[in-house]
């Protein structure tokens, strides 16, 4: 029991706590007051303006970003980072089963948690894609008809998509060795872009919105002794329940 006390007081930063809570209000904040508020518009203007115009370009281009805006490709991000989990077992967690599934269900958790935070947010928002803002905007799903893919939207800030990536990412570089987190960063980024190029959502709805609402998350997980209670009692029913259902 001491040692546990012990372990719950040293999962406590409270100067990460503060800093990380400070940053996410501070980000937020800088979108919806001005004077950064016409700075971050503006950026998004200028971003969309040249992203959109090179879907122009080549029926090529056009066909590979229409192929990264398709649905599938969620389902391809969301099995890169259980593969890089489930290698970073394999290799270093194999006699920590339980632990390793409880930790899996502490990241359902943090995915369900920030997608219902920017669901909320998005609604209050109210901001709509910029595909849909300007009626001359170039449309994926004009240029390559038949095939679906994602490039407009009704409620964007913060994009959810990329909120979801980021505290996988967050998640992999808390628990796993680094060589995975830069993976899982890379990943995160390159998922991320296509919606940005296709028109379903602004820049600041990824770099303003979802880096606010996972570095919430994640700063609410990680900075407190709240992943360690989770994963314990988790962990502790995992093991009970595989108890019930010996492998042998």
């Amino acid at each position: 029991m001491q040692t546990h006390r012990q372990n719950l007081k040293q999962d406590w930063h409270p100067v990460a706590f503060a800093s990380g809570c400070g940053f996410c209000v501070l980000l937020l904040l800088s979108w919806f007051i001005e004077p950064t508020r016409s700075l971050w518009l503006a950026l998004d203007e200028r971003f969309f303006s040249a992203v959109n115009l090179s879907l122009a370009s080549s029926k090529g281009w056009q066909v590979f970003w229409a192929i990264a805006n398709n649905r599938a490709v969620d389902i391809v991000s969301a099995l890169t980072f259980v593969a890089l989990y489930g290698h970073c077992f394999r290799r270093h967690y194999r006699q920590q089963i339980d632990l390793s599934i409880a930790r899996g269900l502490l990241l359902t958790g943090m995915v369900v948690a920030s997608k219902q935070i920017a669901e909320a947010l998005a609604v209050l928002v109210g901001r709509t894609s910029p595909t849909l803002v300007y009626p001359g905007a170039v449309r994926l799903s004009e240029l390559v008809p038949g095939f679906p893919t994602k490039d407009a939207g009704y409620v964007v800030f913060p994009g959810d998509h990329a909120t979801i990536l980021l505290v996988c990412a967050g998640f992999l570089t808390f628990y796993l060795p680094r060589r995975y987190s830069v993976v899982a960063w890379i990943a995160a980024v390159a998922f991320s872009i296509p919606r940005l190029v296709g028109g379903g959502h602004w820049l600041t709805d990824d770099l303003v919105g979802s880096v606010a609402v996972a570095s919430f998350i994640l700063t609410y997980v990680f900075a407190t002794p709240l992943h360690r209670i989770v994963t314990d009692r988790l962990e502790t029913t995992v093991k009970r329940i595989r108890a019930r259902f010996p492998t042998s």
